[in-house]
C-alpha cells in the first residue's frame, strides 16, 4: 500500500471541504461527533479502568464517526446505529490499537516524569506585593510547558495511530502494518496536515475574536450563547476534516 504525497495546499482544501460537508448534513455530522465524545466520556467515568476502556473503544467508535461522515457525503440517511459501525468489522484489532496507543502515551508520561520531575500543570505562585504591606499572596499559576513538551514528543505516537483505524476496518490491513502505514502516510504528508491544523486554529481564533467584539458592542449575553453554538459547528468540522484526509489518502 502506498499513500500519495499531497501538497501543502491540500490542508486548506480539507478545511474548506469539511465546512461544506457539515453544511450538507449538520444534524448527522453533529450526532456522530458528539455521540462519539459522549460515549468516550461515559466510559472514562468508569471507576479504576475508565481511561483504559475509553482508549480501547476509541478507534472502534472512531469508525462510526467516519461511517457517518461518509454517509453525509453520499447523501445517505443512516440510523442511530451508524455510531457503532466499528463493531460490525474487525473490532478486536481496533481495540488492540487503542490499547497500544494508551500504553505508549502512558509510558511517555512516565518517562517525562522521571526526567522532568512531577508533570504539574498548575504550580504554586507566591508574591509579596508592597500594597499588602509585606503579606504573602499565594495562588496557582498554569504552566503550559509540560503539556507542550508532551504534545511535541507524542507526535510520533499520534502519527502511528492517526490513520490506523480506517486501514484496519476498511482495508483489512493487519494492525502492525496499519500502524506502520499510518506513520508513513503522516510522514509523507506532514505539510498538508500542518496546513489543516493551522487553518483550524485560525478559524477558531477568528471566531473567538468576532464573538468577543460582538459581545462587547451589542450584549455580553452573546458570548455565553456563542460558547454553546460554536462547538456545535467546530467539533463536527474537525471530524469532517479528518474524514477528508482519510478520503484522499485511504478511502476504498
Amino acid at each position: 500500500m502506498r499513500a500519495p504525497t499531497l501538497p501543502f495546499a491540500a490542508g486548506w482544501r480539507w478545511s474548506r471541504d469539511a465546512f461544506r460537508l457539515w453544511r450538507r448534513a449538520p444534524a448527522l455530522t453533529a450526532y456522530v461527533s458528539f455521540g462519539y465524545l459522549l460515549l468516550l466520556l461515559l466510559l472514562s467515568a468508569v471507576p479504576l479502568f475508565g481511561q483504559f476502556l475509553a482508549a480501547v473503544a476509541m478507534p472502534i467508535l472512531q469508525m462510526g464517526v467516519l461511517a457517518g461522515m461518509r454517509a453525509a457525503e453520499r447523501g445517505v440517511r443512516p440510523g442511530p446505529e451508524v455510531l457503532f459501525e466499528g463493531f460490525k468489522g474487525p473490532w478486536q484489532p481496533l481495540a488492540a490499537v487503542g490499547a497500544l496507543n494508551f500504553l505508549a502515551n502512558l509510558l511517555l508520561l512516565w518517562l517525562l516524569s522521571l526526567t522532568m520531575g512531577e508533570m504539574a500543570f498548575f504550580r504554586p505562585m507566591v508574591t509579596q506585593p508592597e500594597a499588602l504591606d509585606g503579606a504573602m499572596a499565594m495562588g496557582m499559576t498554569f504552566d503550559p510547558m509540560p503539556i507542550l513538551i508532551f504534545l511535541l514528543l507524542s507526535l510520533p505516537i499520534t502519527a502511528t495511530y492517526w490513520f490506523s483505524p480506517p486501514l484496519i476496518a476498511w482495508h483489512r490491513v493487519p494492525w502492525p502494518k496499519a500502524l506502520f502505514f499510518s506513520f508513513y502516510a503522516c510522514l509523507r504528508n506532514w505539510a498538508p496536515l500542518l496546513a489543516w491544523t493551522i487553518a483550524m486554529a485560525l478559524v477558531l481564533t477568528a471566531a473567538g475574536i468576532v464573538v468577543t467584539l460582538l459581545a462587547a458592542l451589542i450584549h455580553p449575553m452573546l458570548f455565553s450563547v456563542a460558547l454553546f453554538l460554536l462547538p456545535l459547528v467546530f467539533v463536527p468540522v474537525l471530524f469532517a476534516g479528518y474524514y477528508r484526509q482519510v478520503d484522499e489518502l485511504f478511502l476504498p
